[in-house]
């Protein structure tokens, strides 16, 4: 008997330990660590939050929501949340309470963004809120605008899309019926009658070239070409001389100018003195000139006398020599 009260005994103090380990977990679970203070926040959406849900500041837990109480105003339902705040903890005043999530299945907590102020909230003030962002509820916002992007939008775009590129391949495919086909058998037909004759007649010039050039450049002609390119060396090389000698002599004709020059600007008064002689002596000819030229006539009419007797002398003689020896008497002047 004894020995079952003593076990009845250990079952119940274990049951209590365990309870109390139990409670002690969930104070701790839940966020109650120690002296909190409360915070007020507004939403319109609480979908997700309940009592317990954990309040994160920058990502560490400093409390959890208390209580959600619905509040009806002009504009709609809202719901006031009832924040459990660590006590001392110091929240801006422009801080920013989020509901959020850190997974796609992750169940949704409150974060508070810290905000720049100096100046912190009191226990009691309401910190300014941002509603949730329904991920689920946005991609069905996007697939339904795609929808109708699809149904408005792209297939009548396709449909016109389509329609134009049947008209130009039709458009395309008439052009190559009518335009291409023919083009491309006359200039087929071009090719073959005149390019082609041309181009073997312009191949057979090019072969006679080819062959003259063959001729031109022989045996013969090639060495002949040799010794013309070597009496072209040797030309060169006399006419790099001759360009040294007509350089120095281009030295000495002005060395002789400035000598020249020096002369006439030493001897500038005997110069003048020449040019006036000079002068007076054209002058002293021109005069000369102007009295034979007045008696130019005279002279002239003596030089035919003389000559027209030196004439008549030189056929006498010619008529008869012995006259040189002789001399001449009345009768043969008579006759």
């Amino acid at each position: 008997m004894k020995r079952d009260n003593l076990n009845y005994f250990v079952v119940g103090v274990f049951v209590l330990v365990a309870t109390g380990v139990f409670f002690v977990f969930m104070y701790f679970v839940t966020g109650r660590t120690g002296p909190a203070e409360h915070y007020i926040v507004h939403y319109n959406n609480v979908s997700g939050l309940k009592f317990g849900t954990g309040v994160f500041y920058e990502g560490y837990r400093v409390g959890q929501i208390e209580k959600i109480v619905p509040e009806a105003t002009p504009t709609g339902m809202r719901y006031v949340l009832t924040l459990s705040i660590a006590q001392g903890w110091k929240i801006p005043n422009d801080s920013v309470a989020r509901i959020v999530s850190s997974g796609l299945i992750s169940a949704v907590q409150i974060e508070i963004d810290e905000g720049s102020s100096l100046d912190s909230l009191d226990p009691g003030d309401e910190i300014r809120s941002e509603e949730q962002q329904n991920l689920f509820a946005v991609l069905g916002e996007v697939a339904g605008d795609l929808h109708d992007l699809s149904r408005d939008g792209m297939m009548p775009m396709l449909r016109n899309l389509n329609q134009r590129i049947s008209d130009v391949a039709d458009e395309i495919v008439s052009f190559r019926r009518n335009d291409l086909t023919p083009l491309v058998e006359n200039l087929n037909q071009r090719l073959n009658e005149d390019l082609i004759g041309d181009a073997q007649a312009l191949i057979a010039e090019l072969d006679d070239s080819a062959q003259n050039l063959n001729k031109i450049l022989g045996g013969a002609n090639q060495r002949q070409i040799e010794r013309f390119l070597v009496h072209i060396d040797e030309v060169a090389v006399d006419s790099r001389a001759l360009i040294s000698r007509i350089e120095l002599t281009r030295m000495q004709m002005s060395k002789t100018l400035a000598a020249l020059e020096h002369l006439v600007l030493d001897n500038d008064e005997g110069v003048s003195s020449a040019i006036n002689n000079a002068n007076a002596s054209m002058q002293q000819m021109r005069d000369a000139l102007t009295t034979v030229n007045s008696h130019l006539g005279t002279i002239m009419y003596n030089v035919e006398g003389s000559t027209r007797q030196l004439h008549e002398f030189a056929q006498a003689v010619r008529d008869n020599p012995a006259r040189l020896i002789r001399g001449t008497n009345a009768h043969d002047d008579a006759q």
